[in-house]
């Protein structure tokens, strides 16, 4: 039976959290959530599971995978002075020592609430469920301060785009090998859209979820005029269908996620590109595509 709650919102407390298509652990797998993630819950739940929207992402979690939180404690939340992850992996622990309890796995993009505490090369953090831990103080960044630098990547000036794709292509290519698996979208595992979603992400950019909605979003680019950082879509034409999408590295070459985060030449892949967008330059324009900063799920938005 699905039941009605009067919870409203609610904080990832995973590294990454598995959103389903329905109440069961047998059902197709739709997306990852991070940790920090601020999602809401739709009222509806089954037994231990919980459907939630994240980014207008709607779907099935398990309870375990949640802190919830009311209105008030929301806001609080977005107002909190918090750490990004920016390493690949970290151990969240009990103590500042290598050699004290692990809390948690703590993964690139997770986001976590400061603490108090500075010691030896270590901070502390308080997790999403209340506890507190410490970290590798060269594993993590100010988040406010992280994000606010990246705003300014994705203008419509040339050398800081440039800048901004380099760093979106390299972090893309140093996940070469990470295997593939449908609904990815952490440096766990990726598919297709969710490697080129998380790349932005850490580039301080949200794009939507699935590559049928990204190829509706930027800027369209005509064949012969892709740039490094430029989405290349692949499917068929007439009617148009994605089924695929990879980031464009230039000199006729992508990375993308099929079977496993790879390289390739548009020779050696084989498919037909129905459509191409550009992202950079067209970020907070209406188009689709937001900053972090923009974004009420992740910072206090004031207005005007």
């Amino acid at each position: 039976m699905i039941l009605t709650s009067i919870l409203t919102w609610a904080v990832v407390t995973l590294s990454s959290a598995f959103m389903r298509q329905s109440p069961d652990y047998e059902a197709p797998l739709e997306n990852q959530m991070l940790m920090g993630a601020l999602v809401q819950t739709t009222g509806e739940t089954h037994r231990y599971w919980v459907k939630v929207t994240a980014e207008d992402y709607t779907g099935w979690v398990t309870e375990m995978s949640l802190q919830t939180l009311s209105d008030a404690e929301k806001d609080a939340y977005l107002e909190a002075p918090k750490w990004i992850c920016t390493a690949e992996y970290a151990r969240v622990r009990e103590k500042p020592s290598e050699r004290s309890v692990p809390l948690c796995d703590f993964t690139m993009g997770n986001i976590v609430r400061k603490a108090d505490g500075c010691k030896d090369g270590w901070v502390e953090l308080i997790l999403p469920d209340g506890r507190k831990g410490w970290v590798l103080s060269h594993q993590v960044m100010d988040f406010r301060a992280w994000a606010t630098s990246r705003s300014g990547l994705n203008t419509s000036d040339e050398v800081g785009r440039s800048f901004c794709a380099r760093e979106v292509t390299s972090l893309a290519c140093s996940f070469v090998g990470t295997p593939y698996m449908w609904g990815g979208n952490s440096i766990k595992h990726f598919d297709c859209s969710g490697l080129v979603k998380f790349c932005y992400f850490m580039n301080g950019i949200i794009l939507p979820r699935n590559g049928r909605e990204q190829i509706f979003t930027g800027e369209s680019v005509k064949d012969g005029e892709w740039k490094p950082g430029d989405l290349l879509f692949f499917g068929t034409k007439k009617p148009l269908k994605v089924t695929h999408v990879a980031l464009y590295l230039g000199d006729g070459k992508i990375v993308h996620s099929s079977q496993k985060v790879r390289i390739n030449t548009l020779t050696e892949y084989g498919r037909e590109v129905v459509g191409a967008t550009r992202v950079l330059g067209n970020v907070d324009c209406g188009k689709g595509i937001k900053s972090i900063v923009k974004s009420p799920y992740y910072f206090p938005q004031y207005g005007d």
